[in-house]
C-alpha cells in the first residue's frame, strides 16, 4: 500500500483498504471454484471497519450470507459435518455412506487467513516506518540532551 499523495494513511484507512482487497480475493477465489448457482453470496459482502477518535483501529467485521460458510465446510442439505473427511472414509468403508456428494469449496478459510497475515505484515511495516520517521525527526530536534 502506497501513502495517498505522500500522505501518511492512518490505522483506519490501511484497515479499510485491506478489508476491500479481501473481499476482492473472497470473490476471485468463489470463481476459480465456482462457489454457488446464484450471485446472492457473491453481492452479499459487507465490511465495517470501526475506529477511534483518531483513526486507531478498533475492529474490522465483515457480513455475508451465512450459507457461504458451509459452501467452504462441504456441509448442508443433509451432508453433516461428520460426513466429511476422515469420519466419510470410515463411513464409506463400512458401507454407511450418507448425505450428498458435496466437497468443501475452501474460499473462505485459507484466503481469509492468508490476507490475516498480510495485514500483521502491513501494519508491522507501518509502524516500523513511523517509529523510523519519529527517531530521525527527534534526533535533528535540539531539545533532546546528550
Amino acid at each position: 500500500m502506497e501513502p495517498l499523495q505522500g500522505r501518511k494513511l492512518t490505522q483506519y484507512e490501511i484497515a479499510d483498504a485491506w478489508a476491500r482487497i479481501t473481499i476482492k480475493r473472497w470473490r476471485r477465489k468463489m470463481h476459480q471454484l465456482k462457489v454457488g448457482q446464484t450471485d446472492q453470496l457473491y453481492y452479499s459482502f459487507l465490511k465495517e471497519v470501526v475506529g477511534a477518535a483518531n483513526g486507531d483501529l478498533i475492529k474490522i467485521d465483515f457480513a455475508f450470507k451465512y450459507y457461504g460458510k458451509f459452501t467452504d465446510m462441504g456441509v448442508g442439505r443433509g451432508r453433516k459435518m461428520a460426513d466429511v473427511g476422515p469420519s466419510r472414509t470410515s463411513r464409506k468403508l463400512r458401507g454407511r455412506m450418507l448425505g450428498g456428494g458435496r466437497k468443501p469449496k475452501k474460499w473462505y478459510s485459507p484466503t481469509f487467513f492468508a490476507e490475516v497475515g498480510r495485514l500483521r505484515e502491513i501494519l508491522a511495516e507501518h509502524y516500523a516506518q513511523l517509529g523510523a520517521i519519529t527517531i530521525v525527526e527527534n534526533i535533528g530536534d535540539n531539545s533532546i540532551t546528550r
